[in-house]
């Protein structure tokens, strides 16, 4: 009876050791899947036109199993700015938002960890009713004389571009200190915004 059942028994063992081994190459990849998130939160300046308080918040989804590639989203917000210059530039508040920011960290399985950015998307101001400074303007008949200009109350939105760079400082496993320095270029026709304008800031990251 024994040897009677070892006879169909064998092919379906064979059959099942093969299925094993060949799922664990495949358990071994899905390791190196991004399935490591980690938080970042800011504080810090907007630095032109004139300073601002700003907050920051990203989200970096590891690509690769050692960390070194991450995606995600990322935004800025900047409030309580200074007048900064004469070209109706003053700022209620500034939102900057990266849809997709791709970070290359260096180092990336140490405690110290610097990286380079690069991302894109779009920018949400409100800029309030304001005159320039006193500038001179000749008249069709060649008269000079002063003026100023007026700009109304507009809400704007548009693109931009990021790149920049930081270090994160991991002091336990899974909490880390951070400074970045961002810089953003506008991609639409709103001259009252800088054509480019930088970000720095510093703050706490949660995660791997």
């Amino acid at each position: 009876m024994e040897s009677s059942l070892r006879g169909p028994l064998t092919p379906i063992l064979v059959a099942a050791a093969i299925g094993v081994a060949s799922c664990v190459p495949s358990a071994a990849r899905a390791d190196e899947m991004p399935t490591i998130a980690s938080d970042g939160l800011f504080v810090g300046a907007r630095l032109e036109p004139g300073g601002a308080l700003l907050f920051g918040y990203d989200l970096d989804v590891y690509l690769t199993g050692d960390r070194v590639l991450s995606l995600g989203p990322a935004l800025t917000f900047a409030f309580l700015g200074e007048d900064g210059a004469d070209h109706g530039r003053r700022q209620d508040w500034l939102l900057t938002l990266d849809f997709l920011r791709l970070k290359v960290g260096f180092a990336a399985e140490g405690q110290l960890r610097p990286y380079l950015s690069i991302g894109g998307g779009m920018t949400y101001a409100s800029l309030p009713a304001q005159t320039s400074g006193t500038i001179e303007v000749v008249l069709p008949d060649g008269t000079v004389t002063s003026a100023e200009r007026r700009f109304s109350a507009t809400e704007d939105f548009g693109g931009q571009l990021s790149i920049g760079g930081g270090l994160d400082a991991y002091l336990l496993p899974n909490l880390a200190v951070c400074v970045a320095v961002v810089g953003h270029l506008r991609l639409h026709t709103q001259e009252r915004l800088p054509l480019f304008w930088s970000e720095v800031m510093a703050g706490i990251r949660f995660g791997l």
